[in-house]
């Protein structure tokens, strides 16, 4: 299930390169290292990474007349694991979120930009529990939700920036996440 998923994200982010390449500014990619909350009681609260393209929604033929602000796509997929020590074992937690939604960024000054995005989530979700015979049993499952979320981001040349993001995770054992951001985009 897990390779299935990646192979049908990493598919999306090569076609939507190849859909909207060519105009300066409207496609970029970037990786995140987030820290995330406890999304169930006694897990820890751990640090992941999050992979995501963007896409100026104008390049798909949607055009927003705004000179306060744009609007792109996002697709991103993340990765988190956490852990949780009971007498005798460790449990595990591994979600792989991906993310579909859409940015709204407008400029607080020249250099300075604010979003707010919010988008679907389809979580790959594996979760260790302890049976009442103290076994250790995994079970796996596919949740959605909803994940509004809020950030800045800073360039650092034309073509490269940084940022610092806030989620939440609205999905069965909810999470928060806040990350830091490297992107590129392509010229």
């Amino acid at each position: 299930m897990k390779k299935v998923a990646f192979v049908l994200v990493f598919t999306a982010l090569v076609s939507a390169h190849a859909y909207a390449a060519g105009a300066p500014g409207e496609i970029s990619f970037d990786l995140s290292g987030n820290w995330a909350s406890e999304p169930s009681s006694g897990f820890d609260d751990t640090f992941g990474v999050e992979l995501g393209a963007n896409v100026d929604l104008k390049r798909l033929g949607m055009h927003i007349d705004s000179k306060t602000f744009d609007v792109q796509g996002r697709v991103s997929l993340s990765y988190y694991n956490w852990d949780q020590s009971v007498p005798g074992n460790t449990l595990d937690y591994t979600r792989i979120p991906l993310f579909v939604g859409a940015r709204a960024l407008t400029s607080l000054s020249p250099q300075i930009k604010l979003y707010g995005q919010l988008g679907l989530e389809l979580s790959f979700d594996d979760k260790d529990t302890m049976d009442y015979f103290f076994r250790k049993q995994s079970n796996s499952e596919v949740n959605f939700g909803i994940t509004p979320g809020i950030g800045l981001l800073f360039p650092i040349t034309n073509q490269v920036y940084a940022g610092i993001g806030l989620d939440y995770h609205i999905i069965s054992d909810g999470y928060a996440t806040l990350g830091l951001t490297l992107g590129f985009s392509l010229p």
